[in-house]
C-alpha cells in the first residue's frame, strides 16, 4: 500500500501546486508509515519528484490533453494496482472536475480544501476551509479509500 498523489503538469512541466502535492502526501505516507507514488501524465522530469519525497512515478503519456475521466480512469486504476487507500490531489481546476469522478471510481470518501495534515489518521480527520474561507472545520472520511484534495499554498514545499 502506498500513497497515491496526481502530479499535474503543464506542457511537461510541474507546477507548483503539483510539487506541494508531492511534499503533502510524503507527510501523509510518514504518518501511515507507508511510500508515496505519483502518477503524471506527459511529465518530462518525473525524477524531479524525488526530491519531494516520492518514491515511484508512473508517468503516463497522453497527447490528447486533459480530459478529466480519462485522467480519472488511469489514476484508478493505478491507485487499484499500488493498493493505494490515499489519493491526494491538488485544488486545481482541473482536479476539481477530476477529483469526483475518481472518488466515484474507488468509492472513496472525498474531502476539497483541505489545509493540513491529517489530525487522526484512525479516523481518518483532515482540517478544510469552510465558508469561502472564512471558517475551518473537521471532517472524518470513514471510507476505506479517501481522496484529498490540498488547498494551494496551504502546506508548502518541503524537500527530502
Amino acid at each position: 500500500m502506498s500513497v497515491l498523489v496526481y502530479i499535474e503538469s503543464d506542457q511537461g512541466k510541474f507546477k507548483k501546486s503539483a510539487l506541494e502535492v508531492a511534499s503533502y502526501g510524503k507527510a501523509v505516507a510518514n504518518k501511515l508509515g507507508t511510500s508515496v507514488t505519483a502518477v503524471t501524465f506527459n511529465s518530462n522530469y518525473a525524477s524531479e519528484l524525488g526530491k519531494y519525497g516520492v518514491d515511484k512515478v508512473l508517468n503516463v503519456s497522453n497527447t490528447n490533453g486533459f480530459n478529466a475521466k480519462v485522467y480519472a480512469d488511469v489514476i484508478k486504476q493505478a491507485a487499484n494496482a499500488e493498493g493505494s487507500k490515499v489519493v491526494v490531489v491538488s485544488s486545481t481546476s482541473d482536479s476539481t472536475y477530476l477529483a469526483p469522478l475518481l472518488a466515484v471510481g474507488l468509492d472513496a470518501g472525498y474531502a476539497s480544501n483541505v489545509v493540513a495534515l491529517p489530525t487522526s489518521t484512525s479516523p481518518f480527520t483532515v482540517k478544510r476551509t469552510a465558508f469561502t474561507n472564512k471558517a475551518f472545520t473537521f471532517t472524518e472520511i470513514n471510507t476505506d479509500v479517501k481522496i484529498v484534495a490540498v488547498s494551494i499554498n496551504s502546506f508548502g514545499l518541503v524537500e527530502t
